[in-house]
């Protein structure tokens, strides 16, 4: 139960009215502090229960506020907290972790190790060739295909700049084209020593135009810098500090204060009982808003929606996830049981009903540890982050399990074949490694505790969800009593939808809600726009919709491409031209957005127009099958390069 406010939570953040909650982060603030009190009294309670359990966790009665939550404090990078005389040492351990790892330059010698030839890769579905090589101490990759008469019909090439990834997996490689970030599409897996083709090219394979986005880079560089509104867009350098990897303020949040406090007051000494509230210590924080640290990343759902105003940077350390983004996906119903508890048995396939083993937190919480412990078992119980740990790693696990349990817990005689094959590591029977649904040669550990494999699934993995959540379960609920924020409704039943169909009518009912009023809010006029164009195919309402948007400030390509096509619809064909033009100019590498300017320059009869968009498209990405088709079309209708002496070249008109 959580105990009622009485003003006092308001005084310690500095806030002096209820009324400073309009703003998102002063509630996200207010919200941490209470998660804070009410986890107090829960470990209270369960010292009590689990005297000897899990003694690594935090002996702090009441959780310390850390003061770099305040948005106004400013980072300082890694290299200011590794200095000499200060962690030094931590940072010399750290950079040679997975997490210190996890981005790093593209040509290093350990890269180029990885290519002593070149290697290629062809995907029989298009016939493309791949090659990677290395080449003037760099990595590139390269495509081209074949033409019926065996010539190249391009060839596409590109230095690679960063590599992403880990040991257990493999690596993943991005370059960039100005403010753009994309991935490549060979990886090479560590399981099998091999190039291939990078996860999900088999099924769709983008050649080099698979733009990373701000939620996918945040978990290999911990700071990227996105353009503000402009998701695919960076600043450059593109990552603060121009740091590579999971740097040190991406779990312990902005720096300035400590780094200013320490060097004020160089011999302050901490008592046992004493926290340096200047920065957040994870180890000293409620487990649960600990694990968030690690479920940003390591935690994935049908969606992952921003709260309202929001951006994945807003995250700082030490505050719940929920105070920036929610993670939901659908429930298990009764009628899923017998399938799902099958699955438990096969290889994992993407698409079930089984969690993917990257949905780290919420297996871990299907565990009858976890449920025992009273959400105490954390994801540092077992990990450490600061240095590889200094016995083999399934000793300090085994070390965890015997926290709580004992060497007498496990069923089997210490002489039994099972047991003295596995080196009596409870991992082995109790965490076993699976393939990963959708990445090749690759393993993980399943991170759902269970007695023996293919164990039954707990009822509480069929848990319902809760009137504030129609349909879904919130996967990183603060507290129990907590309310899923209204706003972000609209965009969970979108996004989660395209995986359940049933929730495509919450979606619209939501949609049919918030549309009276919240008329001209800039998302659901989106929505209103989406409806009105592929549904009621009312195309005045949808050009409308996407324009007040567009006027709103939501300046995403599909706003600009579905705007334009709405308008087309009406024979409104200059001003489409136009929309696509200012959605170029924000977005040049959109193949969408080119591909139907190009057409729209060829139906005004400014075929020369259309060209040199093309051209300078594909002399970037040249194997982009979409506009390669637009420019064939082009040249069909009239191939003009140059402004023709009369200012426009023979029209045609394309299909919608």
């Amino acid at each position: 139960m959580v105990a009622k406010d009485t003003g006092s939570t308001y005084k310690l953040l500095g806030i002096d009215s209820k009324a400073d909650l309009t703003d998102e982060r002063t509630r996200g603030r207010v919200q941490l502090l209470r998660l804070s009190r009410w986890a107090a009294g829960l470990r209270f309670f369960l010292l009590a229960i689990f005297p000897l359990c899990l003694s690594a966790q935090s002996s702090f009665r009441d959780p310390p506020v850390f003061r770099n939550l305040d948005p106004a404090v400013r980072y300082t990078g890694s290299q200011t907290c590794v200095t000499p005389g200060c962690h030094e040492d931590i940072g010399r351990n750290y950079y040679q972790t997975p997490h210190g790892k996890s981005m790093a330059p593209a040509n290093s010698n350990t890269e180029l190790a990885r290519v002593p030839q070149p290697v290629q890769v062809t995907n029989p579905k298009n016939g493309r060739v791949y090659t990677v090589y290395q080449e003037g101490g760099n990595l590139y990759q390269s495509a081209y295909e074949l033409d019926k008469k065996g010539q190249k019909l391009y060839v596409s090439t590109h230095r690679l700049d960063y590599v992403v990834g880990g040991e257990n997996t493999g690596y993943s490689y991005l370059f960039r084209v100005n403010n753009w970030i994309f991935q490549a599409p060979l990886s090479y897996y560590a399981l099998s020593k091999t190039w291939e083709l990078s996860p999900g090219y088999a099924k769709d394979d983008a050649g080099f135009t698979r733009v990373i986005t701000t939620g996918c880079l945040v978990c290999h560089n911990g700071q990227p810098i996105p353009v503000a509104k402009h998701d695919r867009l960076y600043q450059d350098p593109p990552f603060r500090f121009n740091e590579p990897g999971i740097s040190c303020e991406s779990c312990h949040g902005p720096g300035a204060l400590h780094v200013a406090e320490m060097q004020a007051n160089r011999n302050r000494r901490l008592t046992a009982n004493e926290a340096d509230t200047s920065i957040v210590n994870p180890a000293k924080i409620a487990p649960r808003v600990a694990n968030d640290l690690c479920r940003e990343c390591h935690q994935a759902g049908d969606a992952v929606v921003l709260n309202k105003g929001l951006e994945y940077m807003d995250y700082r350390p030490g505050e719940p996830l929920s105070a920036v983004m929610n993670i939901v996906r659908r429930a298990l119903t009764d009628d899923d049981r017998a399938e799902a508890n099958r699955l438990e048995t096969h290889p994992p396939v993407r698409g079930s009903l089984e969690q993917p083993l990257w949905w780290k937190n919420s297996t871990m919480e299907l565990s009858r540890c976890y449920q025992a412990s009273n959400g105490r078992l954390s994801c540092a119980t077992c990990h450490t982050i600061h240095h590889a740990p200094d016995e083999a790693p399934k000793v300090r696990y085994r070390h965890a399990c015997l926290s709580c349990h004992s060497v007498t817990s496990c069923s089997l005689k210490p002489t039994d074949s099972k047991r003295t094959a596995v080196g009596d590591y409870c991992v082995e029977c109790h965490m076993e490694k699976r393939p990963i649904a959708g990445i090749a040669h690759s393993q993980d550990t399943k991170h759902r505790i269970v007695r023996y494999p293919g164990q039954p699934l707990p009822e509480w993995a069929f848990e319902q969800p809760k009137p504030d959540l129609p349909g879904m379960l919130w996967l990183n609920r603060p507290t129990p009593d907590a309310v899923f924020p209204q706003d972000s409704l609209l965009d969970a039943y979108w996004t989660a939808a395209r995986n359940n169909k049933i929730l495509w009518q919450l979606w619209y009912t939501r949609l049919r809600q918030v549309s009276q009023s919240q008329s001209n809010d800039p998302d659901v006029l989106k929505y209103l726009g989406v409806l009105a164009l592929g549904g009621t195919k009312n195309y005045a309402l949808a050009s409308d919709a996407f324009s007040r948007a567009l006027k709103g400030g939501l300046q995403e390509p599909d706003i600009f491409l579905n705007l334009a096509i709405a308008l087309q619809k009406q024979g409104r064909d200059a001003e489409a031209k136009t929309v696509l033009e200012q959605g170029v100019s924000i977005y040049p590498y959109s193949n969408q957005i080119v591909a139907n300017l190009a057409l729209a320059y060829a139906a005004g009869g400014e075929s020369w127009r259309a060209n040199s968009l093309i051209k300078r498209y594909r002399q970037i990405f040249p194997e982009d099958p979409l506009v390669r088709d637009v420019e064939d079309r082009v040249n069909r209708a009239g191939s003009a390069t140059e402004p023709p002496e009369g200012g426009r070249s023979p029209a045609f008109s394309p299909p919608h």
